[in-house]
């Protein structure tokens, strides 16, 4: 028997099973890496079409809500002028990532931001309403598309969610030429969304993040907006669609909304047959509605305006106070030590007459240093013209270009801010034809902004080159009446 057959049995060898193990483990500690930081990622960027989906099944994302005015979020209320400054001289990639940005942090209620929100403010007419479907970004409500007053290139896309039974009242109250006046007091119209367009205006998209209810001056009927998170409660399927982009409304629907909206100011301004007439148009003003606490704020509702009947003697409810919240007091700096140096030596005064001028050395002039200046895409070329110069515009008035108005004019109607002009040449003159270019008897529309005394009528005044008024479009309606609409120079 052999006691030593066992040590003839050959070894064998595993090297190569140690090496595939580790092979293994790193590829496992690089997927773990890699999940990682997958999800920070996945939930950093929810204005990502797939990271918003994979965030929407994790039940890791709330639908935007409604911000009360005293609880939103601190931010900047800029006019058109001041977005067209900030945003105007932004190129592709900069607009990119601010974009990205906004929508993030409006998607996030702007938790986790550390930028100030930029609020829209100023006086907009409303250039055409669409409907919201499942195509767009927002489930139902209506996206309002409007021009502004001040400046005509600039844009604004205000998009107001609501039940699709209120969708109706919305465009009824919001028709094309009619004014949506946003003030810093109690409107909070959240940007999400900056667009250059293709003629070189700027589209600015909006949102009010109150969404609060809103009703017709001087007019009935109102409406109600929700949220996108009270939409989502009643109806689950009314989620965000973040891949359908921003903005709403762009490209050939655009264009069409923006022509139908210069015709019809052509015929709303031919078809008045008194100054004052051409002034009147709705607007849009927005309100606080009294509201129990039973209501349910996911059901439609249409608010009515108040009663127009003087027989009805109904006291007003009065508006709830509004509160709009404050930045929080600079902190005062400490008060700066005080150092104290030691005394120079006092010398004796020497006498007059040991006292010798110094000749002074010849001055070296050194040569200016020249740069160039690029010239700034906000500021065009500016001239001032009269009212016969801008009657001859009427064939190809273009809103890219600054023209300016001067003259002596008399107030011949005024509605509200708005004001309409006759030049007092035209008012001598009985021959004068308000249908032929190049006359002085056109018509004068201006709208003076908030807060101003607008002058009264009958009143004359003169506007020469140092306050122009800034001519926004020069139309011709059917029966062939020039009508110059222009506003307040900045």
């Amino acid at each position: 028997m052999d006691l030593f057959h066992y040590e003839d049995k050959p070894v064998k060898n595993r090297g190569s099973v140690f090496f595939w193990w580790s092979v293994v483990l790193l590829l496992l500690t690089g997927a773990c890496l890699a999940s990682w930081i997958g999800s920070f990622y996945v939930v950093s960027h929810p204005e990502q079409p797939r990271c918003y989906r994979i965030l929407k099944k994790l039940k890791r994302m709330d639908a935007p809500k409604s911000f009360p005015t005293t609880q939103a979020p601190r931010g900047d209320f800029l006019s058109a002028t001041k977005l067209l400054e900030r945003y105007g001289k932004l190129g592709p990639a900069e607009l990119a990532r601010d974009n990205a940005e906004l929508l993030r942090a409006y998607l996030m209620n702007y938790r986790e931001s550390k930028r100030r929100v930029t609020y829209v403010v100023g006086k907009y007419d409303v250039v055409q309403t669409f409907p919201l479907g499942a195509t767009d970004l927002f489930p139902s409500g209506v996206a309002v598309v409007a021009q502004s007053l001040d400046l005509p290139q600039v844009l604004l896309e205000s998009v107001f969610t609501a039940p699709a039974a209120m969708v109706p009242a919305i465009r009824s109250a919001l028709p094309t030429g009619g004014d949506i006046p946003l003030q810093r007091s109690h409107d909070l119209f959240a940007l999400i969304h900056i667009a250059r367009l293709e003629d070189g205006r700027m589209q600015f998209t909006a949102v009010p993040i109150d969404y609060g209810a809103w009703q017709v001056k001087r007019g009935s009927g109102g409406f109600q907006l929700s949220s996108p998170e009270d939409l989502e409660k009643a109806n689950p399927k009314n989620t965000l669609n973040i891949a359908a982009g921003l903005p709403i409304v762009r490209g050939e629907r655009l264009q069409q909304g923006v022509a139908a909206y210069v015709t019809f100011r052509r015929k709303t301004l031919a078809n008045a047959k008194d100054d004052e007439v051409a002034l009147a148009g709705p607007e849009l003003v927005r309100f606080d509605p009294t509201r129990s606490e039973t209501d349910d704020a996911a059901t439609p509702r249409v608010v009515r305006a108040p009663s127009q009947n003087p027989s009805v003697n109904t006291p007003p409810t009065p508006a709830p106070l509004r509160v709009v919240p404050t930045p929080a007091p600079a902190v005062p700096l400490p008060p700066r030590p005080v150092v104290r140096g030691t005394p120079r030596p006092v010398t004796p005064p020497t006498p007059p007459a040991l006292i010798t001028a110094p000749t002074p050395a010849p001055a070296v002039v050194a040569a200016p240093i020249l740069t160039p200046v690029p010239a700034s895409p906000l500021k065009p070329f500016r001239r001032v013209v009269s009212t016969s110069e801008a009657s001859r515009m009427v064939e190809n008035f273009s809103a890219s270009e600054s023209v300016l108005l001067s003259g002596d004019f008399v107030v011949t109607g005024v509605l509200g801010q708005r004001v309409a002009l006759r030049t007092t040449e035209s008012l001598r003159d009985a021959s004068a034809d308000p249908t032929q270019p190049g006359t002085s008897a056109a018509l004068i529309v201006v709208d003076f902004p908030a807060g101003t005394t607008p002058p009264a009528k009958d009143a004359t005044f003169s506007r020469d080159a140092s306050r122009p008024f800034a001519v926004r479009d020069v139309i011709r309606g059917r029966n062939g009446q020039i009508t110059i609409v222009a506003a307040e120079s900045k």
